[in-house]
């Protein structure tokens, strides 16, 4: 199951998620929602967020041990 959610950010953000949109060729709100996932995971994984739901997406584990090897 999906959820639409709305955020307001600055003309410079979102030009800049558009641009790094546009190079990876997929829509802005794909990218945000893969940034989002990626954020949470991250936030769970250095023990900032402790859900209640035990849920993480393979993508966003995925996103978080790419981000630690770097």
């Amino acid at each position: 199951m999906t959820k639409r959610i709305q955020v307001t950010v600055s003309d410079l953000l979102a030009e800049q998620l558009q641009e790094w949109a546009d190079s990876e060729g997929r829509p802005i709100s794909n990218l945000c929602a893969y940034l989002l996932e990626r954020s949470v995971a991250d936030a769970k994984v250095n023990g900032l967020f402790s859900p209640q739901s035990p849920f993480v997406s393979v993508q966003a584990r995925k996103a978080s041990k790419d981000v630690d090897q770097k």
